[in-house]
């Protein structure tokens, strides 16, 4: 067996190169497994031009072997290893912990002090590569009814999911989703499977805000011709609205989500804005009584969402706007521009 791979590292600062590296073994309870797809996540795209505020604050330090968005299928696996064999098909959480810690050992793994995000934080060696290791504990079978490509969904999803956790939806509820990329266009694809009565989707693109008509929403405004704020309080006869799911990393978007929320409601986060945001309305929401929810992935959100993905009948196979050979991959990153005005999720094929 080939004992090398070709893999994509991050050295530096617009400075990532395609290499034979040694492929991943098999020991312990770990399991190889040869990628099949992998999604562009803008925080891929912020770790290659060195904008990322995890390089910053020293969080990632390259170089980095970037990715953490992916489906495969089982290579070979440890002697340790009970529940998994070669041919499965995988996804995995988002992060790898000791395994050896007390909280580990209690399955505690949020707790783990060694605990490493694949293909960013405390990076583990992430899926532009041919081929990666994780342990069997954060590993899990893709149903046979998910494509790869869905596979490869499931961690976006998996972060837009925090958004609902704690919420009650029905039909005289309107929900607000800010931003057109992957998370925004699944924030309202879930909206609306969780009861939504209305789902309303924020951009500035209007072939994006097209597609999310498709896959949960009912009502797109495009904030670059009309004011987002003023238009959802005509449509609530001034009441606001019951959720706002901020995705799209705009101050502007975050200062007018407060804006819209009824009494009661909740701001649920799921941005990175890589600067401190001040002059924040916060007495309004304190008058309002309303709710702030930071999210981001969490264990156990990827098997949740891979279930909704099973039963909800809506897939998002409009979200994939590119596929691209993983050869080809570094086009995306060098050449961002010719990709910016039409991408909503990019796909890496392997196959």
């Amino acid at each position: 067996m080939d004992s090398k791979m070709k893999a994509l590292t991050v050295y530096g600062p617009y400075d990532a190169r395609i290499e034979d590296v040694p492929k991943p073994e098999a020991t312990g309870d770990m399991v190889v497994i040869k990628v099949k797809r992998t999604g562009v996540c803008a925080t891929d795209t912020s770790i290659y031009t060195g904008e990322c505020s995890f390089i910053r604050n020293g969080s990632i330090t390259p170089p980095c072997r970037i990715g953490h968005e992916w489906s495969g299928i089982v290579e070979a696996v440890g002697p340790e290893v009970k529940n998994f064999r070669p041919g499965d098909r995988v996804f995995s959480e988002c992060f790898v912990t000791c395994g050896k810690c007390d909280f580990c050992l209690k399955g505690d793994y949020m707790k783990c002090p060694g605990k490493r995000s694949i293909g960013t934080i405390r990076c583990w060696p992430g899926s532009y590569a041919e081929y990666m290791q994780v342990p069997e504990r954060h590993l899990y079978h893709l149903p046979d009814e998910l494509t790869y490509d869905e596979g490869a969904l499931i961690e976006p999803a998996a972060v837009a999911y925090g958004a609902f956790k704690g919420v009650t939806l029905t039909e005289n509820d309107t929900a607000v989703i800010y931003g057109t990329g992957a998370i925004g266009m699944i924030s309202a694809w879930l909206a609306k499977y969780y009861g939504a009565g209305k789902v309303v989707m924020v951009g500035r693109n209007d072939d994006k805000l097209a597609i999310a008509l498709k896959i949960g929403a009912d009502v797109i405004i495009n904030n670059k011709k009309e004011d987002a704020v003023a238009k959802i309080r005509e449509m609530t006869g001034g009441y606001g609205v019951s959720l706002v799911v901020e995705t799209s990393g705009s101050e502007q978007a975050l200062h007018d989500s407060a804006k819209m929320l009824g009494k009661l409601g909740r701001l649920s986060i799921v941005s990175f804005y890589e600067k401190d945001i001040s002059s924040f309305a916060i007495d309004a929401l304190v008058l309002g009584c309303n709710t702030i929810v930071g999210v981001a992935n969490f264990l156990g959100h990827a098997s949740a969402v891979c279930k909704v993905m099973c039963d909800n009948p809506v897939k998002l196979d409009p979200i994939i706007t590119h596929h691209v050979r993983f050869e080809d991959c570094l086009d995306v990153f060098e050449h961002e521009e010719k990709y910016r005005n039409e991408k909503i999720k990019i796909m890496v094929d392997f196959e």
